[in-house]
């Protein structure tokens, strides 16, 4: 049987653009929550449909993650899916 939270790829490849958008946001405020990092550092904004070719999530710390895991850098963008 499956745990409740055990989260497949088939799972994330059924998201759609804004739900992705979302659970990408909470995993990099959890990294930073765990760390005792300022939540205020993760934006996830604009219209979400823009064919802008911008970011999805962005992270802007003060300072350098202890542990960096999701969130590799102090400064991490991750980009909008790309057009299918």
């Amino acid at each position: 049987m499956t745990h409740l939270l055990d989260v497949t790829a088939d799972d994330i490849a059924k998201l759609n653009d804004a739900d992705l958008r979302t659970v990408v946001a909470r995993l990099c405020l959890a990294e930073l929550g765990s760390q005792g990092l300022p939540l205020s550092g993760v934006t996830a904004g604009g219209h979400q449909d823009a064919a802008d070719g911008g970011l999805d999530v962005r992270v802007d710390c003060a300072t350098d993650l202890p542990e960096p895991d999701f969130v590799p850098r102090k400064l991490t963008g991750i980009p909008d899916p790309p057009p299918s």
